[in-house]
């Protein structure tokens, strides 16, 4: 009886065998006709019985099942089944040794991750953010050694404002390990004298040889590590989850504790959440990171004058231009600064509109406090000639000032603008 059973079972599978070439066969015939469509339904009475197929015949399911999804290759709408079912061939092709299709699913799957890359770049440009990251994203999910496409997926996500989805794939390229870091091939072009980007180092030697460019250059990118971390933390902020950019923050910082664009980030936070105290304390923790850097000085000014902490913020101010002495902005804001200093005496005014005597002793001492400014406006101008903004604060100083020849003369030149 046993016997009987195993004979049975034998039986069985040579006509499943059977069955399966058969259908295959039929299918492969569609595929050469080019019709596509026959050639995918025919496949599905092969699928049932795939499991238990050999190798050889598993191929050839792969191989068709791709070639008449891909069809002619002009429908965009195939280009993702097809890549996929091209990826699942040569993911078969490697684990089973079987090489018959290999090299031309390889090029096939090549010319589509090309394509979707090409229309994400296209898309970028167009500053058509959500199709861009949906194209750079299938470029990955085809290549997974394209991780700089999920990179460029996150930030088109980020632009689209879809946060989630951003940070989604930022998360994805540091539990991957993924640094951007890259070597560069560039020489300068004969032609215009600028940089010519290579794939490789003997395309950009070869320039070098046929004379068509000088200069060449390898060097490595920078990591991109600190920077994904840190837009994680920005789609947080975006999203208005404080609590959650905070988190992203402090796990950035134990790999980048010396960041400043991290530390900056979270400075801003907790002024966002009215702690004024540890929002300083970020900001002189970025100026001891950046010692020399104006524009750093220049944001901690216009930071800590947003709170009201005008000789902070003066200070801040003349540090940026004494670092860098023609920031025109610099010099503005130190003028707004000191004209902040009018406001409680302004309130003081108003409180003695009928005490004469302390009334004109107050109006004395606002008009200190607008001669003390006017040097900072007029060295701003000095620096922008055609600042209306700049023209507009200086005539009003005039007035207030009584210098009516240097307020005509300032008028005159906002009316020329």
């Amino acid at each position: 009886m046993k016997n009987k059973l195993t004979l049975l079972m034998m039986l069985a599978i040579s006509i499943s065998v059977f069955a399966q070439k058969k259908e295959l066969k039929v299918a492969e015939k569609s595929l050469k006709k080019k019709e596509y469509a026959a050639a995918q339904e025919q496949l599905k009475a092969v699928e049932p019985l795939l499991e238990a197929a050999d190798d050889k015949l598993k191929e050839k399911y792969y191989y068709i099942k791709a070639k008449s999804i891909y069809g002619d290759g002009k429908s965009w709408k195939n280009d993702k089944p097809a890549g996929l079912a091209f990826k699942e061939l040569i993911e078969f092709e490697k684990e089973s040794g079987q090489k018959k299709y290999l090299k031309e699913a390889e090029t096939t799957l090549s010319t589509i991750v090309q394509k979707f890359a090409k229309s994400g770049s296209k898309m970028y440009k167009e500053e058509k953010y959500k199709n861009a990251s949906y194209q750079f994203e299938m470029v990955y999910t085809l290549s997974k050694q394209d991780t700089s496409f999920l990179d460029n997926a996150a930030l088109s996500a980020f632009l689209d404002k879809n946060y989630d989805r951003s940070i989604r794939f930022y998360k994805q390229l540091l539990e991957i390990g993924y640094t951007g870091i890259a070597t560069q091939y560039r020489a300068k072009s004969k032609i215009n004298d600028e940089y010519v980007y290579f794939a490789t180092k003997k395309e950009m030697d070869n320039q070098i040889i046929l004379k068509a460019a000088t200069q060449p250059e390898v060097y490595q990118t920078e990591s991109r590590t600190g920077d994904i971390a840190k837009n994680i933390a920005l789609s947080y902020i975006a999203k208005g989850d404080e609590q959650g950019a905070l988190d992203a923050i402090a796990e950035a910082k134990k790999s980048f504790p010396n960041d400043y664009t991290l530390v900056i980030s979270e400075a801003n936070i907790y002024y966002k959440l009215g702690d004024n105290e540890k929002f300083l304390e970020g900001l002189k923790e970025a100026i001891s990171i950046k010692p020399n850097d104006p524009q750093l000085y220049y944001n901690v000014g216009v930071l800590t004058l947003e709170q009201g902490y005008v000789d902070e913020s003066i200070k801040a101010f003349e540090k940026a231009v004494e670092l860098k002495p023609d920031y025109a902005d610099a010099y503005n804001n130190i003028g707004v600064a000191i004209l902040e200093r009018t406001k409680p005496i302004v309130e003081e005014m108003n409180k003695n509109l009928s005490n004469f005597k302390k009334y004109d002793a107050l109006n004395a001492k606002q008009k200190e406090v607008y001669k003390e400014a006017l040097p900072y406006f007029e060295k701003t101008l000095e620096l922008k000639p055609t600042n209306k903004g700049t023209l507009s604060t200086l005539v009003g100083l005039y007035e207030l000032l009584e210098m009516y020849d240097q307020q005509k003369a300032t008028q005159a030149k906002l009316d020329a603008i």
